[in-house]
């Protein structure tokens, strides 16, 4: 029998007892337990996020300035944002494309320059540029 159940039967004998004190104070402690049951959800809820980020955390790679997942077999898959993953917790695709010398994060729009190509601190800014990456 879980909590529930065992506060229903004893509010039905303190209803047949007629003791409005004692009903009084079985509802209170149903209310709390009530209270306790809601926390311990969203607890389990909150402990199954953070073993899913730890996982994602092991499977993540830092070369080049920017956070790759490295899968089965070796293959790498990215690049993602440092600045989303380290700062936020979250997993925010870079865009890559082979034109473009930067790697650009389209959730925070962190800009960082592709290896090889000089020093991410030389990477355009919005104030550099006047505009954002998209052109607006």
């Amino acid at each position: 029998m879980g909590w529930y159940e065992a506060m229903k039967d004893a509010l039905r004998v303190a209803d047949s007892i007629k003791d409005a004190d004692l009903k009084l104070k079985l509802a209170a402690v149903q209310m709390e337990c009530a209270k306790l049951s809601e926390d311990n959800a969203q607890l389990r809820q909150e402990l199954v996020d953070l073993r899913k980020q730890a996982e994602v955390r092991q499977e993540m790679d830092y070369a080049n300035d920017v956070y790759w997942r490295v899968a089965g077999e070796g293959k790498r898959d990215g690049p993602f944002c440092p600045k989303c993953l380290d700062g936020k917790a979250m997993l925010a695709r870079m865009s890559n494309q082979a034109s473009d010398r930067y790697w650009r994060c389209h959730v925070c729009d962190h800009v960082i320059e592709k290896s090889g190509r000089g020093s991410p601190r030389n990477s355009p800014s919005r104030e550099d540029k006047g505009m954002d990456f998209f052109g607006s």
